[in-house]
């Protein structure tokens, strides 16, 4: 199975009150920043409350999350596939084996 887009779970930028959006703006350029020698082309974008990765055509899957680990504030990274329903995208996504992020060092 090909796996389409990344959910990304956060840590405490979610308690953050009403400047979170800033939080979340930095976290999804600090992502963009670490996809940017990545091979393949990847959409960061944010969704209700949730930030997700879309990958776009072929990439590289370990080197793609190898560098999202390495990412602050990222505590899970929920490889997804979209769904479609009668020919039209849903836009809804089913986690399928969410990987918390483990750093060394």
């Amino acid at each position: 199975m090909r796996f389409h887009s990344f959910l990304i779970k956060y840590g405490e930028i979610g308690i953050k009150g009403k400047n979170r959006y800033l939080f979340e703006d930095a976290l999804v350029r600090q992502i963009r920043f670490a996809l940017k020698d990545v091979d393949g082309e990847f959409n960061v974008h944010k969704a209700q409350g949730r930030v997700y990765v879309d990958c776009e055509g072929e990439y590289d899957y370990e080197e793609t999350v190898e560098s999202l680990k390495r990412v602050f504030g990222i505590v899970g990274i929920c490889p997804v596939v979209r769904l479609q329903d009668n020919g039209f995208e849903t836009g809804s996504c089913k986690s399928t084996s969410c990987k918390e992020v483990k750093r060394t060092g």
